[in-house]
């Protein structure tokens, strides 16, 4: 293989790559890019074989051919040349990078054997890249971590009619969000796909049109010459409809940023023993408290509207946090039935973005 590719060009495309590389496995073709040119196009790709990515590189071709690349050393090394054109040719089992008076040669494995990253084939949609992100931002830091539970360690996204919805729980909190897409045809779809995938599309892709093909066991989202296939996670995912309150006893709605900064502090209160701060609504106003024996504690009292009964209820401030950070709106809204029942949060006036959470044990 030889071809001749703009340095900035090729930095570009290792770091959309980048992110995938598995230098962890028990596979050590997995720590490579596979570099191919063929028909005309040079392509950069990298997998961990649960998330690939294969990005087009603007290139002249003299001999087509593959070769893998050392992940982590060819990025410093390409990052290390001056701007412009850079030859890469391979002999034996060696690639040999050149450029004016400097050229590098480093040992590489065969392009044989790189997993394929397959073309997937299947029902299509498109959406703006800045809504998939929007939801993807609002959902994944509810994705569970926890190994045993891998049907919730991605996101379940489904497409309905004219909707994609998107939702993410560990079991004790969850996150829900809706969105419109007007062009959508008449299809039912649903899968669940890991963190990792949708981290990657909101790290590589632009808030420009995202095409989703979904495939029988990968999904695989393109844009601009940039392609990310995802394999599903199998299982069933929770029927979340379930635990989403629809009534309240107790609605409040409360300024996020006043609400913001008080949980704020209560976090720094209680972070290092992992204490609760309690929350107690009143009619006009809410306080926020907290007590750590032998070392302190503190009280935050900010005006709120109330409708219903009064609640003394008990939360993990981290898990507050998290959901106001993503709610853009400046008002929220908290529906509550007892101090032992699941909580809702979500911006006030908009039910197409919700959060579910557990209080505290009192």
């Amino acid at each position: 293989m030889q071809v001749k590719i703009d340095r900035d060009s090729f930095l570009n495309s290792l770091s959309y790559c980048q992110g995938v590389l598995s230098s962890r496995s028990t596979l050590p073709i997995l720590a490579y890019y596979l570099l191919e040119a063929k028909d005309s196009h040079t392509f950069l790709s990298s997998t961990n074989l649960e998330v690939g990515v294969k990005t087009e590189i603007p290139s002249e071709i003299i001999q087509e051919g593959s070769v893998t690349l050392p992940g982590r050393k060819i990025f410093e090394l390409i990052n290390g040349f001056p701007k412009g054109m850079i030859s890469l040719f391979s002999e034996e089992n060696f690639i040999t990078l050149k450029k004016d008076k400097i050229w590098v040669k480093i040992g590489y494995l065969s392009p044989e054997e790189f997993p394929n990253i397959p073309i997937v084939k299947g029902r299509e949609i498109e959406i703006k890249g800045s809504i998939l992100k929007n939801m993807i931002k609002k959902t994944s830091f509810c994705v569970s971590h926890e190994e045993t539970q891998y049907v919730l360690n991605g996101i379940y996204i489904m497409v309905s009619e004219n909707l994609v919805n998107m939702v993410a729980t560990d079991g004790v909190r969850l996150s829900f969000i809706a969105d419109k897409i007007p062009s959508l045809s008449q299809m039912e779809i649903e899968s669940i796909l890991p963190l990792k995938t949708y981290l990657e599309i909101n790290r590589i892709m632009n808030d420009e049109d995202i095409k989703i093909v979904w495939g029988e066991k990968q999904v695989q989202f393109s844009q601009q010459g940039l392609f990310l296939t995802s394999r599903v996670i199998e299982g069933e995912f929770p029927d979340y409809k379930s635990v989403i309150p629809r009534t309240f006893k107790t609605e409040a709605k409360i300024n996020k940023e006043e609400f913001e900064r008080a949980v704020r502090r209560a976090y720094i209160m209680t972070k290092e023993k992992s204490f609760s701060m309690k929350l107690n609504f009143n009619e006009g106003f809410l306080k926020i408290s907290t007590k750590i024996p032998d070392e302190g504690e503190s009280l935050d009292e900010i005006e709120i509207e109330l409708q219903g009964d009064p609640i003394e209820i008990l939360f993990d401030p981290a898990f507050i946090i998290d959901v106001l950070k993503v709610i853009d709106e400046d008002t929220v809204f908290i529906g509550m039935n007892t101090p032992k029942s699941p909580c809702v949060i979500r911006p006030y006036g908009n039910e197409d973005y919700l959060y579910v959470v557990m209080p505290m044990k009192i």
